[in-house]
């Protein structure tokens, strides 16, 4: 198993990482390829699970190269980290061979999996990737953002005719991709092999103590955002839906950092709504609890995005959602169990927002079975052991296929 991204005590991609190596671990022997990032924690937790883990590391003389290398750098250690990975995996499949290689991160496409010409059944993702802002939300994202924006849809396309991504796509005998909205954009000859699995995953700690499902409708309605602030999780379009003449009383939570922040608070001084509007930075994990308590619905306008923890954590928790029809979120949830809001337009989704909350909260008796539909959906589908039985048997069946 590769994975770049990996450790027991992080988050996000690292802790998406380890998940699956230690719920592998469960059925089969699992060698694990990552970095030493997180060295300590891994020495920790590995040998609880049976699991062998190597680490190979980027070479101080490359990183200090390729920082030099404006927009770049990055992908050019990871390319790197790869061709290395691919020659230390091959050695050890001499020693003793293996039945399965999977790379769990890097959670795109654009970093190619050169370990699949290992010669052996080859597994990849959850990957991602394909994701865009649909055309017109240049105001929504910031100048800045909008082209970058524009460069990245260009460089996805580009990238598909990168020798090694497009051999990766190639010689991998089945492909995890996180939405429909990448596979759509993966070249269709390579569908046949692929299996849409959204990358988040239930930690296990959160299925100890769940909330009973209530309705959320004390005044003010307390709205929250959870998640790191990027301009792509276009929140100034929720700014505009609820700050002229919204009749209800309401209050908005933002919770994370990011590069957006600056934007974000601009707009909601120019909207006249800083009183209403609370940016709070990160908060330690217990702290977000209590915030996901408190709040009468969490939303989460992401434009492009391959998933969202929070979403993930508020359907765990029962709690209300507004989101957007579109790559992860849109894969997450469905109209029985979220508020969802097709962007087409910034008119539309202002305009739409809008009186879907307004509706939403004149009902919120239909809160409760909505929360019920979200928490159900997160329970059936994205529990590790779920996910674990499907790769399990996708293992199994390329290596009776290989026999």
């Amino acid at each position: 198993m590769i994975a770049y991204a990996c450790d027991p005590d992080g988050a996000g991609e690292h802790w998406l990482g380890w998940g699956w190596a230690r719920e592998m671990s469960r059925q089969h022997q699992v060698v694990l390829i990552t970095t030493s990032k997180s060295l300590a924690n891994l020495q920790e937790e590995a040998p609880k699970h049976g699991i062998e883990f190597h680490c190979i590391d980027v070479p101080e003389w490359l990183r200090t190269f390729s920082e030099s290398i404006v927009g770049g750098g990055l992908w050019l250690r990871k390319m790197w980290w790869q061709r290395q990975v691919f020659w230390f995996a091959k050695r050890l499949h001499k020693k003793n061979a293996f039945d399965v290689v999977h790379q769990t991160t890097f959670h795109t496409f654009r970093i190619p999996f050169r370990s699949a010409k290992l010669g052996i059944p080859s597994v990849w993702g959850p990957i991602a990737g394909g994701e865009t802002v649909p055309a017109g939300f240049d105001a929504a994202l910031g100048p800045v953002t909008a082209k970058s924006e524009k460069n990245r849809g260009l460089l996805n396309h580009l990238c598909l005719f990168v020798p090694s991504i497009e051999s990766s796509l190639r010689c991998t005998d089945r492909i995890l991709v996180s939405n429909r909205t990448t596979l759509n954009f993966l070249p269709k000859r390579h569908h046949h092999k692929c299996l849409v699995m959204p990358a988040n995953a239930v930690r296990e700690e959160d299925l100890n103590h769940l909330p009973e499902i209530q309705p959320r409708d004390a005044q003010p309605y307390q709205m929250l955002f959870a998640g790191n602030c990027f301009p792509t999780r276009a929140m100034p379009l929720v700014f505009e839906a609820i700050a002229k003449d919204f009749p209800l009383d309401w209050k908005l939570r933002i919770v994370g950092q990011g590069i957006a922040l600056p934007h974000w608070k601009k707009m909601v001084k120019q909207l006249g709504i800083e009183d209403r509007v609370e940016f709070t930075g990160a908060v330690p994990r217990d702290v977000l609890m209590n915030y996901y308590a408190d709040a009468s619905i969490l939303v989460f306008p992401a434009l492009r995005d391959s998933g969202g923890s929070a979403l993930l954590e508020a359907m765990l928790l029962g709690m209300p959602i507004l989101t957007f029809d579109r790559g992860g979120p849109g894969e997450m949830v469905d109209s029985s169990s979220a508020i969802v809001v097709r962007p087409e337009s910034p008119e539309q989704v202002v305009s739409e927002i809008r009186s879907k909350l307004l509706a939403f909260f004149a009902h919120p008796e239909t809160a409760v079975e909505m929360c019920r539909s979200a928490r159900m959906r997160a329970l059936d589908g994205f529990q590790w052991h779920s996910k674990a039985n499907v790769v399990h048997e996708i293992y199994q069946d390329l290596v009776d296929q290989k026999k």
